[in-house]
């Protein structure tokens, strides 16, 4: 039905047109509202993959925004698009009216709508004079996507110096086998592969150094 694709459409955002030559908006802070930003978005899952520079350009592009004492900062069952920080105040949550939680200064919300045109699930009221950092959906989207391109020419870019890849012509296979790689963190001493196991999994070496010793051989 109509109503149906209505909420489908609402759901998913909009593609970007990565042709376009977007500039993302930049607004100055202090060390100190910097070093907070980083902190508040530091366990949010959301934002994992953007490494030290990446999170400052969205840390540089999230503006300051207030909600007097009563103000309702997110209506539930409008469609959003910004994330915030609340940088000081309180704020409580409620769904069909009814409270289902708060938070204050440090915490994160409204992430969901950075990724898709979603109605809010919950309304967000200011209990008490609030400062806020705020970022928009075009603006993160356009960062992350520009992140995955970086990701992934880094992946093409090591896959290259791997010697039977590397006489591969086409870098759209070497895309492909980029998109279909998982990055895995091993920490200093522990194992890897362990000889007589069944191999299952191809590994490359991003960074670090690895060593193979040969129990049977008794040599490394």
């Amino acid at each position: 039905s109509r109503a149906k694709a209505q909420r489908a459409q609402n759901v998913f955002a909009q593609p970007l047109d990565m042709t376009e030559d977007f500039v993302a908006p930049t607004y100055p802070k202090s060390n100190e509202a910097v070093q907070f930003i980083d902190n508040a978005l530091a366990d949010n899952f959301i934002f994992a993959s953007l490494n030290k520079d990446e999170r400052l350009h969205l840390i540089n592009a999230m503006k300051a925004d207030s909600a007097p004492a009563g103000a309702v900062i997110i209506q539930q069952g409008d469609i959003g698009d910004y994330f915030y920080v609340v940088e000081d105040g309180h704020i409580s949550f409620a769904v069909d009216g009814n409270h289902v939680g708060a938070c204050s200064r440090g915490a994160t919300f409204g992430e969901l709508a950075l990724l898709y045109n979603c109605p809010r699930a919950a309304t967000c009221i200011a209990n008490s004079d609030c400062k806020l950092w705020k970022v928009d959906q075009r603006t993160f989207r356009y960062m992350l996507a520009n992140n995955n391109a970086s990701q992934q020419q880094d992946t093409v870019d090591v896959l290259k110096k791997v010697k039977f890849l590397a006489e591969l012509e086409d870098d759209g296979l070497l895309i492909k086998v980029a998109d279909a790689l998982a990055t895995l963190n091993f920490n200093q001493g522990e194992k890897i592969i362990n000889k007589g196991d069944v191999g299952e999994v191809f590994y490359i070496v991003k960074e670090g150094r690895g060593k193979g010793h040969d129990i049977g051989v008794g040599g490394s």
